[in-house]
């Protein structure tokens, strides 16, 4: 529902429901297209080559949002040195970043038309243009205070997610419990430490605690598995555990039209399967507030009745139960830096 296309309809006006969208590349997508621009062969990966040619065949829209996004694990260092310029910030950055950057400014300016008369890639920017492109564009993105303050809350929701996943793969490896009874011990974790629910990762948690094969990335993390390396990789995850909501959030963008439908381009299997694990028909969401709700095809209530975990969820949205955690003062990254400590060493118990 939309409230101007209402009024226009109710008033015999034309509605027009224009639809924007984007395709937003992850960091191996944006790794091909380097490779595309440097003339490198793509010839093991021919799905990557096939997509990023169609990409300029059909002249379509994409953006780099979600690799920014993705490599904030890399840049948050660098911001903490305070860069007193843009070429000072791009100077710290890492040098496959910078050179990843400035190849995709050179993807975004190719000819589209001149490439599907003639099959020649051909920039209209040159690589210095590309390179000042590339520099002002990442410092805007990360270090100027509107880009900053949307990174801040982008980590802390990735970090917050890196938690709940922790917390999930000690439930999963801590005992041999029926499923019902690991997402009580779920939801009280969710209760007494982060206080956050979310139907998402609550419905992926159940999944995989009714068989571990049914999330393959998670099914990696088992008892003897290396700690070496443990927190990256399950930062990693969370990353992907983070795609979906930085899907919704684009919504919020908007762009020309006024509908938007956000599209992963990937050929991560694991991000795939975890976009998969809750799909969403659409997103509710308002303009003015930023708020948003997706409509997920799995209706939580049934799904949890047909379970017989509906009673613990319940209880988890009962007073004084909502209440409390409503009264508590919300995470920031410092407290969820610890927490992921704690629930770190209590996992890596298990583990041994």
């Amino acid at each position: 529902m939309d409230d101007h296309i209402f009024a226009q309809m109710t008033t015999g006006q034309e509605a027009q429901f224009k639809i924007d969208y984007t395709l937003t590349l992850d960091t191996n997508m944006v790794t091909y297209v380097d490779a595309l621009i440097q003339g490198r062969s793509l010839e093991k990966v021919p799905e990557a080559e096939h997509l990023l040619t169609s990409i300029l065949y059909d002249n379509l829209n994409f953006d780099s949002v979600f690799y920014m996004v993705e490599n904030l694990k890399t840049v948050r260092k660098r911001l903490s040195m305070n860069p007193s310029s843009a070429i000072q910030f791009w100077k710290s950055l890492n040098r496959d970043f910078r050179k990843n950057m400035v190849s995709f400014q050179l993807f975004r300016s190719i000819d589209c038309a001149a490439f599907k008369a003639t099959g020649v890639i051909k920039s209209m920017m040159s690589y210095c243009e590309a390179v000042h492109t590339a520099v002002q564009y990442s410092y805007d993105f990360y270090a100027r205070e509107l880009g900053s303050n949307l990174i801040q809350s982008w980590e802390l929701r990735q970090k917050v997610l890196l938690l709940h996943l922790i917390a999930i793969l000690r439930i999963q490896i801590a005992s041999a419990k029926s499923p019902k009874n690991k997402m009580k011990e779920y939801f009280k974790f969710v209760h007494e430490v982060t206080g956050a629910y979310a139907d998402r990762e609550a419905i992926i948690a159940h999944k995989f605690f009714c068989d571990r094969k049914s999330i393959s990335m998670l099914e990696q993390i088992k008892k003897g598995t290396k700690k070496t390396g443990l927190l990256r990789k399950l930062d990693n995850i969370a990353w992907d555990m983070s795609a979906p909501r930085f899907l919704e959030k684009i919504i919020l963008s908007g762009g020309d039209g006024r509908y938007i439908i956000p599209m992963f381009l990937t050929l991560d299997a694991n991000l795939r399967q975890m976009l998969k694990a809750y799909p969403v028909k659409g997103v509710l969401f308002n303009r003015k507030t930023g708020a948003f709700v997706p409509l997920p095809e799995i209706r939580t209530e049934e799904y949890f009745e047909k379970h017989g975990c509906a009673a613990d969820l319940e209880h988890l949205y009962s007073e004084p139960m909502r209440s409390e955690r409503l009264s508590r003062k919300s995470l920031d990254l410092p407290e969820v830096f610890t927490l992921i400590k704690s629930e770190l060493k209590k996992l890596q118990t298990y583990m041994a």
